[in-house]
């Protein structure tokens, strides 16, 4: 018989069980199943409180995804640039302005 270890890791919580297969792999029983609740510490639970309910991580998720934004539209560019250059619609003295991958020299 084989004993298998399953985890739930979740943000403000871990799940486990402890169940045993047979030789086959198919669930004979569970010998042990728990949770544990990682708890908030005050100032989290301050502003839930107060009604805030912005996470920790809000301000850093909002950089990260401005500066995404910023990186495509940048790629977006490039990639017109490149395109342009093979299409021969670019003038000449902006052509020689950038390298095979559309990006200025």
């Amino acid at each position: 018989m084989k004993i298998v270890l399953g985890l739930d890791l979740g943000t403000n919580s871990v799940g486990w069980a402890i169940v045993n297969q047979d030789e086959k792999g198919n669930l004979v029983g569970i010998h042990q199943i728990g949770s544990r609740i990682i708890p908030m510490d005050a100032a989290v639970l301050g502003d839930f409180d107060k009604g805030n309910s912005i996470s920790q991580t809000a301000n850093r998720t909002k950089s990260r995804s401005v500066r995404r934004l910023y990186e495509r539209g940048k790629l977006r560019r490039e990639r017109l640039h490149r395109v342009l250059a093979l299409l021969n619609f670019l003038p000449l003295h902006y052509s020689r302005q950038l390298d095979r991958y559309g990006k200025f020299i």
